[in-house]
């Protein structure tokens, strides 16, 4: 390693400190050291040419001169025969040379050393740099293991979220729908709604929660924001400071037929749900559901077409049954109200069921189910989501409906 001296100032006090203390020796003790023939002066030129180079050598060696000229004056004689006396002034000369070619070696060493050292700490900081990136990507390579481990459990929620909407009925599988969304998204007040073919009213499918938030019928006004930005992008939209306090924070599209047909409505959730990933495995949700739906109707319009009076969708007795059975479950599972109405006819043959449900049906929500027993000319409706004391409005309704349009006599 090579003798590095930053501080100038201590460099000039030891090569005055060294140069005093050679002459006061040699006057002290009289060594004479000038007239030796190896002259001690050329190696304090020596020391500080090789110790810091070509400077301080050349400074030593005026130095060694000036005592030199000092030295001679002291014993008396001719200063100036140090110039011009050939062995004199070859001490001069030697002196010199031997200052400037060990101070060039000496200060070429000295900045080659301080290249290395400089490229040592560039090599050390980028070691040190190389270092913490390299513990930054241990510190992702555990997250992302850990992410993985994460996602293998969310590839097991998902197939079992997948198994659960493989229902043979659309109101089951809603059913399962409302229980999953809850579940996994911590979802406490929502809702699936029946987009109706005006596309301005939601009616009510199933509700888990406030029924003060999630009403029997949603009304979509012209200044509904939220509802208009998912009618327009067909995708799961939030709520944003723009819109309405009484918004949902978070409506999403149920499509089938190439159309939104119903709406996930969700008035509160855990916003530690609402994260990128969650809304991705939302949308999956909803897009399993969808196609679901869209099968299972298809399938249970095929098989249910024998349990209806030709040319209408008017079910008879015991299929209707089943229908009320269904709401039944969903009542006693989600606390969802529902109710069954009768009308006693006095005779029915005055009419077909096919324009029996012409008439009926413009008094009916899209959601109502229409039953007949032609054994007792008795009408049955089961109307989703309606209160017991709302239905009695509705059997008025439809009484009036068979009287003044029908020409017939309801008991």
């Amino acid at each position: 390693m090579i003798y590095t001296q930053k501080n100038t100032l201590r460099k000039l006090i030891e090569v005055i400190v060294v140069i005093s203390l050679i002459g006061i020796s040699d006057q002290l003790f009289q060594l004479h050291l000038t007239t030796w023939e190896l002259d001690p002066l050329f190696f304090f030129v020596l020391l500080f040419s090789l110790r810091y180079g070509l400077t301080m050598g050349l400074l030593g060696f005026f130095l060694a001169l000036i005592y030199h000229m000092m030295a001679i004056g002291f014993n008396g004689g001719d200063i100036y025969l140090l110039f011009y006396d050939m062995s004199e002034a070859s001490w001069i000369l030697f002196s010199l040379l031997l200052a400037i070619i060990c101070g060039l070696y000496s200060t070429s060493f000295q900045e080659r050393y301080e290249s290395l050292h400089y490229r040592h700490d560039e090599l050390k900081d980028e070691n040190e740099q190389l270092t913490e990136a390299i513990k930054l990507l241990e510190h992702s390579q555990k997250t992302m293991q850990e992410k993985m481990l994460e996602s293998e459990h969310s590839l097991t929620r998902i197939y079992q979220v997948g198994k659960a909407l493989d229902q043979s009925s659309p109101e089951l599988i809603r059913n399962e729908a409302i229980t999953i969304i809850s579940n996994l998204f911590k979802a406490k007040e929502l809702a699936i709604y029946h987009l109706d073919s005006s596309k301005r009213t939601l009616r009510l499918h199933i509700r888990k929660g406030n029924s003060n938030h999630l009403p029997q019928t949603v009304f979509i006004e012209e200044d509904s924001a939220v509802y208009k930005r998912l009618f327009r992008n067909k995708t799961i939209t939030l709520r944003t400071i723009e819109d309405e306090n009484d918004s949902p924070v978070l409506v999403g599209p149920i499509i089938y037929d190439n159309q939104i047909k119903e709406v996930l409505v969700i008035y509160q959730v855990d916003f530690a749900k609402l994260t990128t990933y969650e809304i991705q495995i939302m949308s999956l949700v909803l897009d399993w559901m969808s196609s679901r739906i869209e099968k299972a109707t298809e399938l249970e319009l095929k098989e249910e077409k024998i349990k209806m009076f030709q040319g209408t969708n008017i079910y008879f007795k015991e299929a209707f049954e089943h229908k009320v059975q269904i709401q039944k479950k969903r009542s006693e599972e989600f606390d969802q109200s529902f109710s069954v109405i009768h009308v006693q006819f006095a005779k029915f043959d005055q009419i077909t069921p096919v324009e029996a449900e012409i008439i009926l049906r413009s008094y009916l929500r899209e959601i109502d189910i229409m039953g007949y027993d032609p054994s007792e000319n008795i009408f049955s409706f089961l109307l989703p989501g309606t209160a017991p004391e709302n239905a009695e409005i509705v059997k008025e309704r439809i009484k009036n409906a068979f009287t003044e349009k029908g020409g017939m006599h309801v008991g």
